[in-house]
């Protein structure tokens, strides 16, 4: 044991400093650590003990382990004061039959903070130095991508070390010990190997990209044949608030709070206060326990000068992803102020005959459609909309439909629902003033009858089907949003447009994908959708030939 009393002093410091209030914690953290000083107090009335035995063998192992990547390539693995008490507490705590107390694990921290290479290091140890035979490891995410991310790293991890390259073989999605018959693999949702499990340990990586918890409840079940499995979930925060993730947090507060009992789970979460001021740097250790290791200060500076720069998806991110905050989706996409600054003075007739790029949102016959002119010369953009005359009235929307048509912003088709032919005979005159390269629409509505009536009028050449899934919308997105926030665009005053960018809500996936989501913006967005599909148009780099002499002269008239 003395020979390893410094990982002991380095968990014991780290409590100290926590209980002491010389290490600055949110409050859940401070919980996670009282509550392992009150269990050891009333171990014995709970029929649990404290195995340091157990414990230092697991700190032991990891710090044998190297990384594989970045600045710490090569070196071993150090870990920081809080990830020993996680593994201390995880690999302490025993039942009386000695097998772990702890069958689950949550733990939520800012990215950054070597998440992934800490959990990656946990699989490794309990598919080499556990002792569970024929261990079963998996890296579970919600897409295969994902999952290869954790379990690349302990792969990696093997290659660097002799000794685990000698007693462990990789193969292109395995990793496995032949002596234990153990192996440890990527899982994803959408595997077909998910019948069959008998996990011994898995890795639930940012469990907050899950919309279901079907995957977790898989795993969940499989362990049932397994004397101490284990399920460790480790994720930032997110932005769903409906997700499984934030359903179980709440539970897991309650724990850590001691209103309830869930004496199989090990819960620690390193977040601010609520009363806590997000913009001051003191406050941003509570998220990022690794800061000045793996997380640099002037990282978070600049990330935290461009949330509070540009406002809206970028403070959330920075709130969400930087200071592990669970923040509804914003209100307000892009702020109003610099929306309305982006009109320069580009003008109809300066449009006459201007290369240019479309995007079409076709929504249902009975609401809004929207066709979006991008004009890369001129950065300018161009958006007609038209509605059913009965839409105008119903006032459903809350906003003046009716004086956006008297000005001629808005077109309007009789009766209930927009006339598919008199929109299409609009559109048709509409592009045919300018050398229209591309018109960029929705796959899925490649059968709706405005798409099928231009291609009718011949313009089949430069309709371009453009994928709506948050990968393909994300960069033209992001691109819309860069050039608002940064006044390069000129929407040439168009107050539709301005109240659509006031309902836009923009949503990411775990990838830091975005996309504006009509269902949860507050009202209209289908302008700004059109606008994305044509600047998405554009940035594909599709740019049909103009038509032959005896075509429908489109692209030059």
């Amino acid at each position: 044991m003395n020979k390893y009393k410094n990982h002991i002093a380095t968990v014991e410091k780290y409590i100290d400093d926590v209980l002491n209030g010389h290490r600055h914690t949110g409050k859940y953290e401070r919980q996670a650590v009282e509550r392992h000083i009150a269990d050891l107090k009333s171990a014995d009335a709970m029929g649990y003990r404290f195995d340091d035995r157990a414990a230092l063998k697991a700190l032991v192992f990891i710090s044998k382990l190297k990384h594989s990547k970045g600045e710490f390539a090569g070196h071993p693995f150090i870990l920081s004061p809080w990830q020993a008490f996680i593994v201390w507490s995880l690999f302490g705590w025993r039942r009386t039959d000695g097998t772990r107390r702890f069958r689950y694990a949550y733990v939520e921290v800012a990215r950054k903070n070597g998440k992934t290479t800490f959990a990656a290091a946990l699989a490794l140890y309990m598919m080499i130095a556990d002792g569970e035979q024929g261990a079963e490891i998996f890296m579970a995410a919600t897409k295969h991508e994902q999952a290869k991310i954790c379990w690349s790293e302990a792969k990696n991890m093997v290659a660097k070390s002799s000794f685990l390259s000698g007693i462990c073989e990789t193969y292109q999605l395995t990793v496995t010990m032949e002596s234990s018959l153990s192996k440890m693999e990527p899982l994803s949702a959408d595997s077909k190997k998910l019948d069959g499990l008998n996990p011994s340990f898995a890795v639930v990586d940012e469990y907050h990209a899950h919309k279901t918890d079907d995957l977790y409840n898989v795993l969940k079940s499989a362990t049932g044949a397994r004397r101490q499995p284990m399920i460790f979930m480790i994720t930032t925060a997110g932005f769903d608030k409906t997700s499984p993730c934030f359903g179980l947090r709440r539970t897991y507060i309650d724990v850590l709070a001691g209103i309830k009992d869930q004496e199989n789970t090990f819960v620690i979460i390193f977040t601010l206060d609520e009363s806590d001021d997000w913009k001051d740097p003191k406050n941003w250790v509570k998220s990022n326990p690794n800061l000045g290791v793996s997380v640099k200060a002037e990282y978070l500076n600049e990330e935290f000068n461009s949330a509070v720069n540009r406002g809206g998806s970028e403070e959330v991110n920075f709130k969400t992803k930087n200071l592990n905050v669970w923040v509804d989706a914003p209100t307000v996409w892009i702020p109003d102020e610099l929306v309305v600054k982006c009109s320069h003075g580009v003008t109809d007739e300066d449009l006459i005959g201007q290369t240019c790029y479309a995007g079409l949102d076709l929504a249902s016959h009975v609401d809004i459609t929207a066709l979006a002119l991008y004009f890369p010369e001129l950065k300018a953009v161009k958006v007609h909309y038209w509605i059913p005359e009965a839409k105008v009235d119903e006032e459903a929307d809350r906003v003046d439909y009716k004086k956006w048509v008297k000005e001629g912003r808005i077109f309007t088709t009789q009766g209930n629902v927009i006339d598919i032919d008199t929109h299409v005979d609009q559109i048709y005159a509409i592009v045919k003033k300018y050398n229209c390269r591309n018109i960029a629409f929705d796959p899925a509505k490649a059968y709706h009858g405005t798409v099928q009536g231009l291609q009718k009028k011949g313009l089949n050449q430069v309709l371009d089907e453009f994928d709506q899934g948050i990968r393909s919308m994300s960069e033209p997105t992001r691109e819309v949003e860069r050039m608002v926030t940064g006044g390069e665009i000129d929407i040439m005053g168009d107050p539709v447009l301005r109240w659509m960018f006031r309902n836009a809500v923009a949503v990411k996936d775990a990838n830091d994908n975005i996309k504006l989501h009509k269902s949860k913006s507050q009202n209209k967005i289908d302008g700004l959708i059109a606008v994305v599909n044509a600047i998405g148009g554009y940035m594909s780099g599709k740019k049909p030939e103009p038509y032959k002499d005896g075509e429908v002269k489109f692209l030059n008239f």
